[in-house]
């Protein structure tokens, strides 16, 4: 009856790999990340909220953690990374603000159950490490909001 969390992570990636300039969009996380591959997403399932809306239905509210990691720490000369980061900041929020309910542009292409997106924003540019690397990158934040069904047991 709900999205699945697959569906979810697989339209996540397909919107990322939309932006300009993104060389990869993992639908689930590598053990490790290629140079070749970068600028690169991988994207997590963060906290939840569940809110009962009648018997049997609820309105789920995820949080999903997409980590844009850009290239790995002091390589370049000095300023051009930062520069090449800075970029993403706005081309990714306006890229998924385009996507409310992580459509794909066209009829009937929503997931199903997906009420709406809420843009979170991002961290700003930061350093991440991944596998023992550390590399420059944003997180950036999307709220979710799903409708799911919940079963009850018998006589509750």
């Amino acid at each position: 009856m709900t999205a699945t969390m697959d569906q979810i992570r697989q339209r996540l990636a397909e919107i990322q790999a939309s932006v300009t300039g993104i060389k990869r969009a993992y639908v689930r996380a590598p053990q490790a990340l290629a140079d070749s591959d970068l600028p690169a997403f991988c994207t997590f399932a963060g906290a939840a909220t569940l809110t009962a809306l009648s018997d049997g239905l609820a309105e789920e509210t995820r949080t999903w953690l997409m980590r844009l990691y850009v290239t790995p720490i002091l390589s370049g000369i000095d300023g051009e990374a930062e520069k090449v980061v800075e970029e993403f900041l706005i081309q990714v929020r306006n890229v998924f603000l385009k996507h409310p309910q992580l459509g794909k542009g066209v009829k009937d292409a929503v997931l199903p159950f997906v009420e709406k997106t809420v843009w979170l924003g991002d961290n700003g540019i930061q350093i991440l490490p991944y596998a023992g690397q550390n590399y420059l990158g944003i997180e950036f934040r999307l709220n979710i909001v799903t409708i799911a069904s919940v079963t009850i047991a018998n006589f509750e």
